[in-house]
């Protein structure tokens, strides 16, 4: 009967909704979605793309591509890094195609050319955020459609709560018929809120776009500066400096900044030069003139020399309707006043107000500059831009709620003296024995675990530092140990974090590994070449002189030997290190090359295949790498708290639930109700951690032994 009634609350779906069954459908689909997610490389920065044809055609965002016939790379999923040309751009829009320049067939996607979407659907996100990572897929991420927008990738989006950041640009949105429907486009502050260029509105140009012809105008320059620091504001910047320098004699605040001149973020340029010399073009937004407090639709600003400021309105009233209809909080109100046309509102202490808006310039939207990296576009988060939530309704709902309730007793909040909650912790045995996340309890007095509503005091008995985790205790008993599984989740799986009322899902975006130290998480770059033959040249000289050989690599199982000099590379004299490893580079992984080597008095024929370049170069730091980490946790930041820990970490799963740092320590839960998990990082916009069974169930082991000796 529930089967029943759940088909007929999704009637109209082209596909089943209920939790086991997009769990299966998920797992189904990633690989395929992943195979066809390509990075496109240019500039010393990348974005992301998705091919959709077999001979190479890849749909990307325009701010990735810039303009039409430019020259880039884009790496494959399989390591080969080839060739490709831009097609034609739309700045209107944020669409763009590129042509691979190699031949094919290539991994691809349908794509939808009409509106097939509606809100509410379920949706997946891939892309490289960050830019493409050594040893890393791109990761999947799951969402569902608030928005479902036809006409452009700003003004008529698709908006999801797939998370995607900077590096995801131009990266593709999947239904789950694994048909593209969207671009990566642009974020605001909130976690929920991520934009995505429909396909229809690059459909409606596709014939001009395939023809090379560009549309519209950048919001920003595309050119990448000198100056890192400044870049992608190079420009507005010059143009502010301009026009301070003209205006100083008849603004007095122009004046005071050219005397004492200080770095402005780009918002506040942008307002000096919306005063002084406005874009007619510009985009325009209706102004009432008063600020509300977030959580109620009372005023705490009036505007100067705005509509309000001009009305009866004063700080402190509270809007309890508008046009006669009653504001149920301020979320609806805003959404109501950014239609514009003149209004009529009412007060809790009696005034009936009418308002005609005036017209300014609407805020700017500026990318979050990011090292090495296509930078994601960010927009000002504006009231009523909430995303949905990861769980959509009671009817899907009820197929979780029991394993909700199965854990109220087996996953506790600890406190601190003041009763806020700090984070939480998983039963591992019946006479109070949990685990947390130990940096977040370190320095918290009159730390508690809350059963029940009652409090007890918790005893630290052992922690681990490596991987973050304490052992604790509590007096009590009754308490309900976790069940554990020691098989890992695959790549697309749907899992749960419970925590008291509520539940938290999402999907494991990639394979579990490492999570490095800020730094050591290296990119992909197109001075690294991906084909790999697995030698190291003498330094002592410039020939190519072989010095070591990588154990299973395409040298070794060839059989090339230290002391070697490669003398020829697919009939072609080499005479350098330099001239081989740019002969190399030119290649891909799989790709058969023939090497002319020297061998004592002799001269040897060698058939090498290339394989894939291994990601154990990732062991060492680099500054843009940190530079990149650093960027993205701040812009992650803008949307909600991360963990004071979120790396260093030698094996965990990565996973895309928007969890808070007050769910660490919380248990990582299948659709069976088995742990595969203990959440322990909040890390980014974009990705959760969690250690897997198997790491914990040593770690506890080893705490344990400690416990006891102490």
């Amino acid at each position: 009967m529930k089967a029943i009634l759940l088909s007929l609350l999704f009637i109209g779906s082209l596909v089943a909704q209920t939790p086991s069954e997009l769990d299966r459908t998920l797992r189904k689909l990633a690989p395929d979605l992943v195979d066809a997610t390509v990075a496109v490389m240019l500039d010393g920065g990348s974005g992301s793309g998705v091919i959709v044809s077999p001979d190479g055609l890849v749909i990307t965002a325009a701010h990735v591509t810039s303009v039409p016939g430019k020259k880039m790379k884009v790496l494959l999923s399989d390591g080969r890094e080839l060739p490709a040309t831009s097609l034609g751009v739309d700045h209107e829009t944020d669409g763009a195609l590129l042509q691979i320049n190699a031949p094919g067939p290539f991994p691809h996607r349908p794509y939808v050319k009409t509106k097939t979407y509606k809100i509410g659907d379920w949706v997946i996100a891939t892309g490289h955020p960050g830019g493409p990572v050594v040893g890393r897929p791109s990761p999947v991420r799951l969402g569902r459609i608030s928005e479902a927008g036809t006409k452009s990738g700003f003004s008529d989006a698709i908006t999801t709560s797939a998370t995607v950041i900077s590096g995801d640009s131009g990266g593709p949105l999947y239904n789950l018929k694994g048909e593209v429907i969207g671009i990566n486009s642009n974020i605001s502050g909130s976690w929920k809120v991520n934009k995505h260029v429909p396909l229809p509105s690059i459909v409606d140009r596709w014939d001009a776009l395939m023809k090379g012809e560009s549309f519209g105008r950048p919001m920003q320059s595309q050119e990448q500066a000198d100056d890192l620091f400044d870049e992608p504001y190079a420009a507005l910047r010059e143009r502010y400096e301009e026009a301070l320098a003209k205006h100083r004699e008849d603004d007095p605040e122009a004046s005071a900044l050219f005397k004492r001149p200080r770095l402005l973020d780009p918002h506040h340029m942008q307002e000096f030069l919306n005063r002084w010399e406005p874009d007619p073009e510009a985009e325009k937004s209706p102004q009432y003139g008063f600020q509300l407090e977030t959580r109620a639709a009372r005023i705490v600003e009036i505007v100067p020399d705005s509509p309000a400021a001009r009305s009866e309105l004063e700080k402190g009233d509270i809007i309890t309707a508008i046009n006669g209809q009653p504001v149920a909080d301020t979320v609806s109100l805003a959404l109501k006043l950014k239609k514009g046309g003149e209004i009529l509102l009412s007060t809790n202490n009696g005034k009936n107000v009418s308002l005609k808006p005036g017209e300014v310039i609407a805020r700017a939207q500026f990318p979050q500059p990011v090292a090495g990296v296509i930078d994601m576009i960010v927009i000002e988060q504006r009231e009523g831009d909430t995303g949905p939530d990861r769980i959509p309704a009671k009817d899907f709902m009820a197929g979780l709620e029991e394993i909700r309730k199965a854990y109220e007793k087996s996953v506790v909040p600890l406190k601190d003296a003041r009763g806020k909650t700090i984070v939480s912790a998983t039963v591992i045995h019946e006479v109070g024995q949990l685990i947390t996340k130990a940096s977040e309890i370190e320095e918290v007095e009159g730390l508690t675990a809350s059963v029940d509503g009652e409090e007890y005091p918790v005893t630290v008995k052992a922690i681990d530092e490596d991987n973050d985790i304490a052992l604790i205790s509590i007096e009590l008993t009754g308490l309900i140990p976790v069940k554990w599984e020691i098989k890992e989740p695959k790549v697309g799986q749907l899992l749960i974090t419970p925590g008291g009322r509520r539940l938290v899902t999402g999907v494991i975006t990639q394979p579990a590994r490492n999570a490095p130290e800020k730094g050591y998480e290296l990119n992909y770059t197109s001075e690294k070449p991906s084909a790999y033959l697995g030698v190291t040249f003498s330094a002592e000289s410039t020939a190519p002189l072989i010095e070591t050989i990588e154990l299973g690599s395409p040298a070794d199982k060839i059989g090339l030997l230290e002391g070697d000099e490669i003398i020829q590379f697919e009939g072609s004299p080499v005479s350098t290190i330099e001239a081989l490893a740019d002969r190399i580079s030119k290649r891909s992984p799989g790709e058969k090359v023939s090497l002319l080597v020297k061998r004592g008095d002799d001269k040897v024929e060698l058939k090498p295949i290339l394989d894939l370049r291994p990601p154990t170069s990732a062991g060492a730091f680099d500054r843009s790498a940190s530079q990149r980490d650093g960027s993205l946790s701040s812009l992650s930041a803008r949307g909600g708290d991360l963990s004071k820990r979120r790396n260093g970490f030698a094996r965990v799963l990565y996973h895309d639930q928007p969890i808070n740092p007050q769910l660490t320590g919380a248990p990582l839960v299948n659709l069976k109700g088995e742990v595969v998990g203990i959440n322990i990082a909040r890390a980014m916009r974009h990705r959760s951690l969690a250690l897997p069974t198997l790491e914990i169930d040593t770690i506890v082991s080893r705490l344990r032994r400690e416990a006891a000796r102490n």
